[in-house]
């Protein structure tokens, strides 16, 4: 019962957010010209909600899942590098911009991120074991 039980609460969370991509996606895509400035801040606000929820799992289950140190630093390390997004500065030695800056730091983010994603699933195959055996 407990399963199906939070298979639903999933359910319902995921439905409402499913519905805001689409109006998201059809604002985009259905104008003329793309309003960047409401991308931004669509995109701000979703991270932030991300990050909020994610760090409040992160804390909720510290003790617990030794791994989760490196959500925290997903977090941390992907808020510095939106600061590179919106501080829009003209390019470094006439190369590297702020958007070419962003995407770099974004590559070791995405490591930890991966690294993160490969223990837990590790870990919740062991509790899972652990419970059928």
């Amino acid at each position: 019962k407990q399963w199906y039980q939070r298979r639903v609460a999933i359910t319902a969370g995921g439905i409402p957010i499913f519905i805001l991509f689409l109006y998201h996606s059809y604002n985009l895509g259905f104008y003329k010209k793309i309003d960047y400035g409401y991308n931004m801040r669509f995109n701000i606000c979703i991270a932030t909600i991300h990050h909020s929820l994610l760090l409040g799992w992160g804390l909720w289950n510290w003790s617990h899942r030794p791994h989760i140190k490196k959500a925290v630093w997903v977090i941390v390390l992907s808020t510095m590098a939106v600061l590179l997004e919106l501080g829009d500065f003209p390019p470094i030695w006439g190369v590297f911009d702020a958007h070419a800056l962003w995407h770099a730091a974004t590559i070791p983010i995405t490591k930890i991120w991966w690294d993160f994603i490969v223990e837990d699933c590790v870990y919740e195959y062991l509790r899972y074991k652990r419970k059928v055996v």
